[in-house]
């Protein structure tokens, strides 16, 4: 209930804040749909889109970084959450290659038949692979189970310690976290103009737009909320305290 969350956030402004809001009618959040940006860069994935009539909050910081990594700059607010309200219009069914991954690579070179993907250097568990830790491999029997898709590789999270010349496998990657247990949260609740925040612990890792418990260090109560950006989860609601 609204009073739930209410109680467990700090209401920082009397005045309502302005936030940037976004309006999508897609399954998915691209870059183009809440920075002006055209090209490539406009379909760069930063995540799943809220339910219809639903509202996500996403960090700036890591729209901006999203972009800088296909070589956009940004000039953006840092100090306001970017709100992407989805229509309850018809949904664009279509996929994108890797929706997991937030910054998928633009122009990502591809294989050839009866290749795969193996690592050039060791990766440390909960690194996020880029380009430069991969290349093309031809396919041996040791080999058979690796990937064959830039994307399903490149910007996915490693879930344990992978070693160099060895092949990237599917279960050995995971989607990079933006909330990770222990480290300190902004816990968001947005509404009609309202905007209320107050700093928070994560009590679960999560990936963006995934469930994530954030301890309000103010109330001493634990929220149930989504990840909505790097250090940032959102409340709805219907959000409840324990």
């Amino acid at each position: 209930m609204l009073r739930f969350a209410l109680a467990a956030l700090v209401l920082l402004a009397a005045a309502p804040i302005a936030l940037a809001q976004k309006a999508i009618t897609g399954d998915w959040i691209m870059l183009g749909d809440v920075a002006p940006v055209t090209g490539d860069a406009a379909g760069l994935l930063l995540g799943p889109a809220p339910p219809p009539g639903q509202t996500l909050a996403l960090d700036p910081a890591f729209v901006i970084a999203t972009a800088r990594g296909a070589g956009v700059l940004l000039a953006i607010p840092l100090d306001k959450p970017i709100l992407v309200t989805r229509s309850t219009g018809n949904a664009n069914p279509a996929r994108p290659a890797n929706p997991a991954n937030p910054a998928p690579q633009i122009g990502a070179p591809t294989s050839s038949a009866g290749q795969v993907l193996i690592l050039v250097r060791d990766v440390a568990r909960g690194q996020v692979i880029d380009a430069a830790d991969v290349e093309w491999a031809d396919m041996t029997t040791a080999r058979a189970r690796g990937l064959s898709e830039w994307d399903a590789a490149v910007g996915m999270e490693a879930r344990r310690q992978l070693k160099a010349g060895t092949p990237v496998l599917a279960n050995d990657l995971k989607t990079p976290a933006v909330v990770r247990k222990g480290d300190p949260v902004k816990l968001v609740y947005s509404t009609g103009g309202v905007h209320l925040s107050v700093d928070g612990v994560a009590q679960n890792e999560a990936a963006l737009g995934e469930p994530v418990r954030v301890l309000n260090t103010y109330s001493k109560r634990t929220v149930e909320a989504v990840a909505s950006g790097h250090g940032e989860a959102r409340i709805h609601s219907t959000g409840q305290t324990r």
